[in-house]
């Protein structure tokens, strides 16, 4: 993270909100705790700010800038390469956390986040990067929920891989997984024809009576 020498106060406060909002949730956050965070008074955040809605705006806006600005950036050739700086963590937490107080707001940043995914996608198909596909919205959302979606359900990944995907590290190894999906797949020749069908046998839905019917003689007590 910068130096507090180089920030101005309005930015202090805001990397104080985010930090406060996405530990500890919007309404549970008071401006006064943002303030000792941020070595401000609560009046000068109001006076920047205005009240804390106004704060979650700005903090709304910079997170959505943030995404923006690393839309279509090529990913490091060696695992080695890869890191994670503390403010894409800040950025993440406070985006899970708007996310899981069901915030209409984390479906808005999300959605632009997506948007700017599939303009990312568009352009990177156009350039013959990456595969067409027959259906961009929804690939584009998919892609963003393999991102951010593990992200939800953290507890449930640290238990299942003991990685806990909301520090540096977790993040690291989640991505570099991801990665190799997106680069490598996981099927092998014909395996991914059977892979597509198993996924669709998980989601069909038989018809009432067109599951396995007793063979003559049966006993269908048993």
């Amino acid at each position: 993270m910068r130096s507090d020498l180089d920030l101005t106060a309005s930015a202090r406060i805001r990397e104080a909100a985010l930090a406060r909002f996405g530990a500890d949730g919007f309404t549970a956050t008071s401006v006064r705790t943002i303030a000792a965070d941020a070595q401000v008074s609560p009046a000068l955040i109001l006076h920047h700010f205005g009240s804390k809605d106004g704060l979650r705006d700005a903090c709304d806006a910079y997170v959505n800038e943030f995404f923006q600005s690393r839309a279509g950036r090529t990913a490091p050739s060696r695992a080695s390469e890869f890191t994670v700086s503390d403010e894409a963590l800040t950025m993440l937490r406070y985006l899970m956390r708007q996310a899981s107080d069901d915030s209409p707001r984390a479906n808005e940043l999300i959605s632009d986040i997506i948007e700017v995914t599939k303009q990312s996608l568009a352009t990177q198909t156009g350039g013959g990067h990456i595969r067409d596909s027959a259906d961009p919205d929804m690939r584009a959302a998919l892609l963003v929920m393999l991102r951010l979606g593990p992200l939800l359900f953290s507890g449930a990944m640290q238990q299942a891989t003991g990685a806990d995907v909301l520090t540096a590290a977790g993040l690291q190894r989640m991505y570099l997984t991801i990665m190799e999906i997106l680069q490598s797949g996981i099927y092998t020749g014909q395996q991914a024809n059977g892979a597509t069908l198993e996924l669709a046998g998980y989601l069909h839905s038989e018809p009432p009576g067109a599951g396995p019917q007793p063979t003559e003689g049966e006993d269908v007590d048993n």
